[in-house]
């Protein structure tokens, strides 16, 4: 086994396990930049949507705009924490098997140094 720039490879069974923590990081940044501009797109979207003057919902409709807008605005959290959410778990499991993986290589380095 090895472990060298964000690289881990164990031998098994011939074929070489390979996890790519820099790619894991990388991925976890991507997730947050796309989330916040996802994040920009909404608020922007619904900020138009509410910019409608209050003279053009009426009645029934106006009701329901809001209950429109407090539902996006509602799912719009979620999707924000969602990706948040997804982005930590990226990066926690790559600090977790970067541990995981120096750890079995002390193991196995000092295993072998007493052969």
């Amino acid at each position: 086994m090895s472990v060298e720039r964000g690289h881990v490879s164990a031998p098994t069974g011939g074929n070489a396990l390979s996890t790519d923590f820099d790619l894991m990081r990388s991925v976890a940044a991507t997730i947050d930049t796309r989330n916040e501009e996802i994040r920009a797109a909404l608020q922007a979207f619904i900020g138009r949507m509410t910019g409608v003057p209050q003279s053009v919902w009426g009645g029934l409709a106006a009701s329901r705009f809001k209950d429109v807008v407090h539902r996006w605005n509602a799912e719009s959290v979620k999707l924000h924490q969602a990706l948040h959410g997804i982005a930590e778990t990226i990066r926690y499991n790559e600090t977790s098997l970067r541990d995981a993986a120096e750890n079995h290589a002390l193991h196995i380095g000092a295993a072998a140094g007493n052969l």
